[in-house]
């Protein structure tokens, strides 16, 4: 397993939002993707995820 790291987009309020990274574990950076969209939602990712050494 990998570790990837992404920044994702977060709602607060129903009127503010704020942007965290986050670490997930896949085997490839397309199925880290996929997991973050599965989590966060598909508008929801900021940047693709990048795999961390």
């Amino acid at each position: 397993m990998n570790t990837y790291l992404s920044v994702v987009k977060l709602q607060i309020t129903t009127t503010s939002t704020t942007t965290t990274k986050v670490l997930v574990q896949a085997t490839d950076s397309y199925k880290a993707k996929l997991q973050l969209e599965a989590m966060y939602g598909r508008g929801n990712i900021v940047s693709l995820p990048v795999l961390v050494k």
